[in-house]
């Protein structure tokens, strides 16, 4: 596969999420040693698909274990760029020791090590832990297919999924950009079917994204786009590629970004993204 990809003219990515673990996977099966425990239990640390569960970056297994998958990956098999995913599950919490930070600092530097220099966009992290070690990093929480989630998630946490909230930390998070590592804003959609963002809506997620992020991608089968979902993809693109002078302001719940396009000022204003 990745031999076709290359042949295509385009570089190999694969998903990976090297700190966790399924519960229906042969690794959580075969090796429960290998696991973090709380009070001698597995830590789970995500209800993703069978619900997941840290691995424990102080045993040297699993580090020889991770050095392996990702020497398969990137040399045997040829993959150019990994999305490492959930990382957050190497450090939930200190010790004596080592802090919570360092311990994450830690663990995303073994990442490097292990990729050399091949590509990494970082997800699911701390944005100061990966400072410097990651090509790329998630600057938002997911965005969703809804503006915003169910009213009282806010009640539990502001990073949920949520494409109001994947707006304010990609607008609010911008400083990033360009100096820790690359932003990764999430994806956008332009697509109708199975998506409850309007026409406004999806257009402001994907203009802010092409401004201010330096990973652009959609959420869509391009395959499936109409003649006017093309049209919108190329001016998408060409903000992405050539758009300069980017400035912010935020005034009174209103965020303003402007920018320069073929030597021309241009604005778009976002009415009341961040209040809740």
């Amino acid at each position: 596969m990745v031999q076709e990809i290359h042949a295509s003219g385009f570089q190999a990515g694969l998903w990976l999420a090297p700190f966790v673990c399924e519960k229906d996977s042969a690794l959580f099966r075969q090796h429960p040693d290998w696991l973090l425990k709380v009070d001698g239990k597995p830590w789970c640390c995500g209800s993703n698909w069978s619900s997941f569960y840290a691995l424990d970056i102080d045993n040297p297994a699993v580090l020889d274990y991770l050095r392996r998958v990702f020497d398969r990956v990137l040399n045997d098999w040829g993959f150019d760029l990994v999305k490492l995913d959930f990382l957050y599950g190497a450090a939930p919490f200190g010790n004596a020791r080592e802090s919570r930070a360092a311990r994450m600092r830690r663990a995303m530097e073994l990442l490097r090590s292990w990729c050399g220099q091949k590509a990494i966009l970082g997800c699911g992290v701390p944005v100061m832990p990966a400072f410097g070690l990651v090509d790329y990093c998630r600057v938002s929480c997911d965005v969703g297919l809804d503006w915003d989630d169910v009213w009282y998630m806010r009640l539990f946490h502001r990073e949920r999924v949520s494409t109001k909230q994947a707006l304010n930390n990609t607008v609010f998070r911008r400083q990033l950009n360009g100096r820790a590592y690359g932003s990764d804003p999430d994806v956008f959609f332009l697509r109708e079917e199975n998506c409850k963002l309007t026409a406004e809506q999806k257009r402001t997620l994907a203009t802010v994204n092409a401004l201010l992020g330096n990973v652009f991608l959609a959420s869509d089968m391009p395959s499936h786009y109409t003649d006017a979902q093309r049209d919108e993809y190329r001016r998408l693109r060409r903000l992405f590629e050539h758009a300069k002078q980017v400035e912010v302001e935020t005034e009174n719940g209103v965020i303003t970004i402007r920018y320069s396009l073929d030597e021309k000022r241009q604005e778009l204003r976002c009415s009341a993204i961040y209040r809740e």
